[in-house]
């Protein structure tokens, strides 16, 4: 009966990850499709169209990064995963949520037209705030995981790893919201803040050469 239990819990863990998977697969799709076709007759026309359109390609980068990230790490920490709960699977579709939220997010900053200060804040701070809490959500399911032992195998380093990975991201997109309220650039601290923080970490490992590496 052990056995049995062990290989239900085991399917249960497995149809999990592959439905997560399937969500997040269809959410970076979903990006590519809201991209605008360039049009043009002529290679200047062309070029001139595609110029048009930056703004949008840039974004869809920017989020197709953004949930390749928090995709890896959900798989790095989910394949140690040897049992779950009901409040792992309840942040497992919270952070789903914000996954699929995502696409609509990024159209928020391509679709207005010389908007105001404050209008533009609203919605770079809406993706913003999308981007910081998906980030957080997998630091507290890594947390939840590691204290009610259900990533027995994770090592440690992994497990810091996972979180520092997580710590970058929510702290780069969660800083831009009220940058964005006194300037259109607040995405420079989303290129910044990783810049800053991943020098601080080679920093930090040079000057303490035998600390476990993350």
């Amino acid at each position: 009966m052990a056995e049995n239990a062990q290989e239900l819990e085991s399917r249960a863990v497995d149809r999990f990850i592959f439905f997560s998977d399937a969500v997040v697969a269809i959410a970076i799709t979903l990006l590519a499709i809201d991209l605008p076709v360039p049009h043009g007759s002529t290679l200047p026309a062309f070029w001139s169209s595609l110029g048009d359109n930056t703004t949008h390609y840039l974004a869809f980068l920017v989020s197709f990064y953004s949930i390749a990230a928090k995709w890896t790490n959900h798989h790095d920490a989910f394949r140690y995963t040897r049992q779950m709960d009901s409040r792992l699977r309840a942040l497992n579709m919270l952070w789903l949520l914000l996954i699929v939220i995502i696409p609509f997010a990024t159209r928020l900053l391509t679709e207005g037209v010389h908007q105001s200060l404050d209008v533009n804040a609203l919605e770079y701070g809406f993706y913003g705030l999308v981007q910081s809490l998906g980030a957080a959500i997998m630091i507290i399911m890594l947390r939840h995981m590691a204290s009610h032992g259900q990533a027995p195998d994770m090592p440690a380093p992994t497990l810091a790893g996972l979180e520092w990975q997580s710590y970058v991201l929510a702290l780069a997109f969660g800083l831009s919201i009220p940058v964005f309220f006194a300037t259109r650039y607040g995405w420079v601290v989303w290129i910044v803040v990783p810049l800053l923080l991943r020098n601080f970490r080679r920093l930090r490992a040079r000057q303490h050469p035998g600390a476990p590496a993350t």
